[in-house]
């Protein structure tokens, strides 16, 4: 399997948070060094995307911003600026609000993206827990980005996407908590309530 990298999202407005939901803490972590930990586990490449603003990132990541032209555009910003910032091989991609992603299933989606594939949870596509090929999908996200059709999930489609469904991740159980999204504080406290 060709190289591993890994793409972490941080860069949304997080405005159902009350702002920098990258840097809120959980179980005695930031958001976004969950997400590194995470990534940690299977690539050495870690780039995190920061959108337009500069935060502080955990040792050993590099941070990169959105390009100029993608300005506002959401997460297939981040997930280009990313791409760019890799180069080559494979990229594994998550959100930073998704801290109990196991790293073996972003190991699975590696392993499987050609040229990507993502989640699907309950009927609902996680398309932020995703992996592809950088060379192939690059060019794609920035020719969807030049049109503005931001949605991920039709890139992902329209591309040939491999996706893992329920019956494919029985062993990441219980999927409720594995795909345990954290957008409000009041979802921060219940998960933090569910650690103790």
């Amino acid at each position: 399997m060709p190289e591993i990298g890994a793409i972490i999202l941080a860069g949304g407005q997080a405005t159902r948070m009350g702002g920098e939901k990258a840097l809120r803490v959980l179980r005695g972590k930031t958001l976004l060094e969950h997400a590194v930990e995470i990534c940690r586990n299977l690539s050495g490449r870690i780039v995190i995307a920061v959108g337009p603003r500069k935060i502080a990132v955990p040792q050993g990541a590099i941070a990169v911003s959105d390009a100029a032209e993608h300005a506002n555009c959401g997460p297939l910003a981040g997930i280009a600026a990313g791409m760019r910032a890799l180069g080559k091989g494979r990229a594994v991609v998550l959100a930073c609000d998704l801290p109990n992603i196991p790293a073996a299933l972003l190991k699975r989606l590696a392993a499987q993206a050609e040229p990507v594939a993502f989640c699907e949870h309950g009927g609902q596509p996680e398309p932020l827990v995703c992996a592809l090929d950088v060379a192939t999908m690059l060019p794609k996200v920035r020719d969807v980005l030049a049109t503005r059709q931001l949605k991920v999930v039709p890139l992902w489609k329209n591309n040939g996407a491999k996706i893992l469904r329920d019956a494919d991740l029985t062993e990441f159980a219980p999927l409720e908590r594995t795909f345990a999204n954290v957008n409000t504080l009041q979802e921060l406290e219940g998960e933090q309530r569910r650690s103790q």
